[in-house]
C-alpha cells in the first residue's frame, strides 16, 4: 500500500519531538545541512571550508553514495560533523509502499552504521516528503526525523551571487536548520561568502545534537 505525504501545512503542526524544523536554544546558532552527497569533488572541498571558518554541520548521506565512496564517510565524521542517513536510493518515498520507506532508510542506515561503527541517530525524507506512519515508525526506532526551517535553493543550481542575496536578504534567526547540497559545488563559493557574514552576526555553526 502506498503511503500519502504529509502537506505543508500539516507538517508544520507536527510537534518538534517527533519532526524536527528547528532548534529554540539559548545559544545563537545555526545549523547547516547538506543534503545527497558524499560527492568525491564537492565534498571534499566543502570540509576544507568548513574547516577554514571553524564551522560545524550535518551531512545526510544517501545510501548508494556511502557506501561507493566509504573514506569520505568517515572523513565527515572525523572532521567532526554529523553523519545522517538519506535514504538508500533518494526515492520519493510517498510513491512506495509502507515495507519499501523503511527498507530504504534501514538499509541506508545499515550502510553507514557498517562504516562508523556507531548507530546513524538522524533521518531526512528525499526532498522532505513526510508521512506520519514513517514518522512514527521513526520514533520507535529512536531515530530523530530532520527537516528544516530554511532553504538555500542550490539545488536549483542558480548563481552562487543569487543563494548569497537571499539568504541575506531574509536574514536567519538563532536555531534555524539550513537545507544546502554538496552535490554540486554551488555551495562553496555561496557560503565562502555567507559563513563569515554570519560569524560576524555572531552566529555558531553547530552539526544536528545527538
Amino acid at each position: 500500500m502506498r503511503v500519502s505525504g504529509i502537506s505543508r501545512v500539516l507538517r508544520g503542526l507536527i510537534p518538534q519531538s517527533i519532526l524536527r524544523r528547528k532548534y529554540s536554544s539559548g545559544e545563537p546558532a545555526l545549523y547547516l545541512t547538506f543534503d545527497d552527497g558524499p560527492h568525491p569533488d564537492v565534498t571534499p572541498r566543502l570540509l576544507d571550508l568548513l574547516d577554514k571558518y571553524n564551522a560545524k554541520a550535518s551531512f545526510f548521506l544517501i545510501g548508494v553514495n556511502a557506501k561507493q565512496y566509504p573514506e569520505l564517510v568517515t572523513e565527515i565524521a572525523k572532521r567532526g560533523h554529523t553523519v545522517a542517513n538519506h535514504s538508500y536510493q533518494h526515492l520519493a518515498l510517498p510513491k512506495l509502499s509502507y515495507e519499501a520507506q523503511l527498507a530504504e532508510i534501514n538499509q541506508s542506515g545499515q550502510v553507514i552504521e557498517s562504516i562508523l561503527r556507531k548507530p546513524c541517530i538522524h533521518f531526512r525524507a528525499p526532498r522532505g516528503q513526510w508521512s506520519f506512519r514513517v514518522l512514527l515508525s521513526l520514533r520507535n526506532m529512536k531515530v530523530k526525523a530532520v527537516h528544516w526551517s530554511r532553504d538555500s535553493m542550490d539545488y536549483q543550481k542558480v548563481e552562487p551571487a543569487v543563494i548569497v542575496k537571499n539568504l541575506l536578504d531574509n536574514p536567519l534567526t538563532a536555531g534555524d536548520i539550513v537545507l544546502f547540497h554538496d552535490d554540486n559545488d554551488c555551495c562553496i563559493t555561496a557560503l565562502d561568502q555567507l559563513l563569515p557574514v554570519w560569524q560576524q552576526q555572531g552566529f555558531q555553526l553547530k552539526s544536528l545534537e545527538a
